[in-house]
């Protein structure tokens, strides 16, 4: 077993990681199981987040209870997040039950038959999910984002497919992608709280986990371009909802900790460019904010802004205009400063929570492959950041801007 800073790295025989973040004494301990393959790798779209839906709400081979019944009986809560590039199984649980509910997990995650009733009852779920997305424009408007950035790249498909993708999946789809992605090598287990790191390893050991065969690498991926353009997404209502974004970094680009700070400049504080003119001096809209999303060969970083109907093309040319002046401009020493101490300190507010911290730790240790990463050393990265730094970042970010917007 390996540490990096804080973080201890292990992997079993079969070649599957085990990342910890010990915090000793922790009452409450996250445990996760990934499986480092997600949206953008399906071939029948939408199949991976049907598989995040039935693996929780199943029961396991050799139990006697669904997952999640079986989680929230030792007093924990559990859920399932599937993304472009993994689908994760998490659960907050007492210290004490962190093992046995490691275990449990690693149980879900491994299933390949599924009963045709619980595809069913879950297919009905996964739309009715789909069908509150698309009435509300601040959520369907990101998917309009990925369709405008990526084109007819995967990366540009929604997460969970769409209605008539969902509808057209079978069981047999799930059991194929499940026997597909979930090998030793893919799969992962990452735990933040009171569970010592050979205490996690042993655990992991014992787990389905460890029973897992190798797998042949994927085909690379093609690397995703992002591309100017702007789509817009009609809906009926009062409200619209506009994104604004362009290309990022991916996870283990060392300009990452610029952009960061380039972000909190943009749609950060209450000082940042979009705040401070579209909210407090105009007050078109109440709620602004910004976030940049980091993929192993790729990113893109986005402000969502929510406002009235009538005023959804205002919004869009306004901010077009500020964040190409601002960028233009650049920024003083000064600001630099206070954004850098900002984002800083996010990082380290993100990561309060056990189960925040694991999520961070995931993504940039096993899906950006920055085996050293921590919350600590990346916010010491951003405070190390320079002016000259943050302007070459921001002038990259804002090369090919992409507009989207739902509602009106």
């Amino acid at each position: 077993m390996t540490a990096a800073a804080d973080v201890a790295s292990d992997a079993l025989r079969n070649s599957t990681r085990v990342l910890t973040r010990h915090r000793p004494g922790a009452e409450i301990t996250t445990v996760s199981v990934w499986i480092l393959a997600g949206a953008r790798d399906e071939s029948r779209p939408g199949t991976a987040h049907l598989f995040e839906h039935l693996v929780m709400q199943a029961t396991p081979p050799g139990r006697r209870m669904r997952v999640i019944d079986e989680i929230e009986s030792y007093g924990g809560e559990a859920n399932a997040s599937t993304a472009r590039d993994c689908v994760v199984l998490y659960a907050r649980v007492p210290t004490v039950d962190a093992p046995a509910v490691l275990g449990l997990l690693a149980d879900a995650a491994t299933m390949t038959a599924f009963d045709a009733d619980l595809v069913e009852a879950e297919r009905r779920v996964v739309l009715e999910e789909l069908r509150l997305a698309e009435a509300d424009p601040t959520d369907i408007v990101h998917d309009v984002f990925y369709a405008a950035a990526y084109g007819d790249h995967p990366m540009s498909r929604p997460v969970g497919g769409t209605p008539a993708d969902v509808l057209r999946l079978t069981t047999a789809d799930v059991a194929a992608w499940s026997r597909r992605h979930v090998h030793a090598g893919r799969t992962a287990v990452v735990v933040t709280g009171g569970l010592a790191p050979a205490e996690v390893s042993a655990a992991t050991g014992r787990s389905a986990l460890a029973q897992l065969p190798g797998a042949d690498p994927l085909r690379a991926h093609t690397v995703p371009t992002v591309t100017a353009h702007r789509l817009d997404h009609p809906l009926p209502g009062d409200t619209a909802a506009v994104v604004l974004g362009g290309p990022a970094f991916p996870l283990a680009d060392p300009r990452l900790a610029a952009a960061e700070v380039v972000m909190e400049l943009f749609a950060g504080g209450n000082a940042s460019v979009l705040v401070e003119r579209l909210r407090t001096d105009l007050g078109l809209s109440y709620d602004i904010w910004g976030d940049l999303a980091g993929y192993h060969d790729t990113g893109v970083w986005r402000v969502a802004v929510t406002t009235a109907v009538e005023n959804r093309d205002e919004v869009v040319d306004l901010s077009l205009g500020l964040l190409r002046s601002a960028v233009g401009r650049g920024w003083t020493d000064a600001d630099v400063t206070v954004a850098r101490r900002r984002a800083a300190g996010l990082v380290r507010l993100d990561a309060e929570t056990s189960l925040e911290e694991t999520f961070l730790l995931g993504r940039h240790a096993l899906l950006g492959g920055s085996a050293g990463w921590s919350i600590a050393a990346h916010a010491e990265r951003i405070m190390a950041v320079n002016s000259q730094q943050v302007h070459e970042a921001a002038v990259s970010m804002t090369d090919r801007l992409v507009v989207a917007t739902a509602g009106g």
